[in-house]
């Protein structure tokens, strides 16, 4: 029997990069928000074949090894047992955006393969598999995120908001956008503390919370990106003239959100208006 598994995206609410450590890695706070998406993963255990592990990848083109077949390739040095597995993947969102979508695809696996098989990697060795998938994989729908984003705390005050995802024609590579950062750094520019972060954080998701507008949510990657894609701030503008109480950069990547009180008419004029964009190439919405 197959089983259809949703995959969480993420959102970076706010993000703040703190401070550049002694190994390369970057420390942040983040506060994350967690959605499941229109991405589908289904499986199919072989218990009575002798085959290997197939998988077959329907949609947008993945480049380069998949996060299920490593994640899938780490369950079984974990426990033995699992059967050959057959699955297909229906890809809907383009790499460099900065929801997660890859990870979320490890993380939907990791949770099943839990709850199936009671596969169970310890928080090291499920952040190897990607930054985002330990949050992923979490039952928590927000989390405030340090160290270099494996620290994770519940944040329990979840707004109830709708997304608006929108993606442009470019991609964000993380490597560089951190190389990015640190070159502001170098010119002066001095991060916030972590408590800094986490008090701006909280403020911003109290007025969520009350249904009030937030505006620009805090991003350390988005004004280098706006500076080289002008394309954000007609983003911005669409954002707010259609009632969004939010709107921001997803991550490290290239999407942009915004966040409306309900599923209703402003999304749906919003999403619209993002269609005609000509550097818009989807938009999605999630409840």
């Amino acid at each position: 029997m197959s089983v259809i598994l949703q995959c969480p995206v993420k959102i970076n609410l706010t993000l703040r990069i703190l401070a550049k450590r002694a190994d390369g890695y970057h420390d942040l706070y983040s506060l994350l928000w967690k959605k499941y998406s229109k991405e589908r993963l289904t499986i199919s255990p072989k218990y009575a074949e002798i085959i290997g592990d197939l998988l077959e990848v329907r949609g947008l083109e993945i480049k380069g090894e998949n996060l299920v077949t490593k994640a899938l390739a780490a369950a079984r040095r974990s426990v033995a047992g699992i059967p050959a597995l057959a699955m297909e993947l229906d890809k809907k969102y383009p790499a460099g955006s900065g929801i997660g979508a890859g990870s979320g695809n490890a993380a939907a696996l990791l949770s099943w393969l839990s709850e199936t098989f009671s596969v169970s990697l310890s928080p090291q060795e499920t952040g190897r598999l990607g930054a985002d998938v330990v949050f992923l994989a979490q039952r928590y729908e927000m989390a405030e995120a340090s160290g270099i984003g494996e620290q994770l705390s519940p944040y329990l005050r979840v707004p109830r908001m709708s997304w608006l995802l929108v993606f442009p024609s470019w991609a964000s590579d993380t490597k560089e956008a951190y190389a990015a950062i640190d070159e502001t750094r170098q010119k002066g520019y001095f991060p916030l503390t972590r408590a800094q972060a986490a008090d701006e954080a909280g403020a911003c998701a109290a007025l969520l919370y009350k249904g009030e507008r937030a505006g620009l949510l805090p991003n350390d990657f988005y004004p280098l990106l706006a500076e080289k894609h002008h394309e954000y701030g007609t983003a911005e503008g669409i954002a707010e003239e259609s009632g969004a109480l939010g709107w921001g950069l997803c991550g490290s990547g290239s999407a942009f959100f915004a966040l409306y009180a309900d599923h209703g008419e402003a999304l749906r004029a919003a999403a619209e208006r993002f269609t005609r964009e000509n550097w818009v190439i989807k938009t999605d919405s999630l409840e």
